[in-house]
């Protein structure tokens, strides 16, 4: 006796799709979606053009610097204002220079809160690195790499993945045309006094056609004696 073969099942709407495999899924118009937490900028248009809406933790965050001192610690002013008043360290690897604390309490960063790790060897930076993001002491991790390579980049990542922390590299600009495992690539370039260009290189989602361009934050000016030494207020 034969019996009748069930009818297929018709298949998945796009809506049903989306539905079933929520946050799996991106469309090609849209920005990168993600379940990691993120940490807004304080730049409303710029948390507009990063996947998520800020900062990402657990992922490195890659800023490409033509030249050292554009304002790239003002553009992180805000997030880094904010864990220092939580009572969270930042722990900086590697700066090029001894970091100009008035200008960093200018943006209401705690200058308490900021560990300073001075290594310039790239083995002993890279272990600096990877021991900062695995300790969990610190709510940001910055370091200076000049030079790097996708194998270092993926090894940081894979750290990173673990660790509750904003985590920024500062590399050249000309890093920009090499492999690197940081979901997000940003490139930085000046533009006019206190305005900085912002273009998206690389981030989950559709890729960011035109640059955004960010108006920073003013640094009062310090009449005491700290200003004699300009070359070191990088900010």
């Amino acid at each position: 006796m034969s019996t009748l073969a069930s009818p297929p099942s018709a298949p998945l709407s796009l809506s049903q799709i989306e539905t079933r495999f929520k946050n799996r899924i991106w469309r090609g118009d849209a920005s990168g979606s993600s379940a990691d937490p993120v940490v807004s900028s304080g730049f409303d248009e710029l948390d507009k053009a990063l996947p998520g809406g800020g900062w990402p933790v657990h992922n490195l965050t890659e800023l490409l610097l033509p030249a050292e001192g554009l304002g790239e610690i003002r553009l992180l002013g805000r997030p880094l204002g904010q864990l220092t008043g939580d009572g969270r360290n930042i722990l900086l690897v590697g700066p090029p220079y001894i970091p100009y604390m008035h200008a960093w309490e200018n943006l209401h960063i705690d200058s308490r809160r900021i560990v300073i790790a001075r290594v310039y060897k790239p083995d002993e930076r890279l272990w600096v690195l990877e021991q900062g993001i695995k300790s969990a002491a610190f709510g940001a991790v910055i370091g200076w790499l000049p030079e790097s390579s996708l194998q270092t980049t993926r090894r940081l990542q894979v750290i990173a993945r673990t660790a509750a922390s904003l985590i920024f590299l500062f590399r050249p600009a000309s890093a920009q045309f090499e492999s690197s495992a940081a979901p997000l690539r940003i490139l930085l370039g000046p533009v006019a006094q206190h305005t900085l260009s912002v273009r998206l290189l690389k981030r989950r989602g559709a890729p960011a056609v035109l640059p955004i361009y960010i108006v920073l934050p003013q640094i009062k000016p310090f009449l005491g004696s700290a200003v004699s030494r300009p070359a070191l207020a990088h900010c």
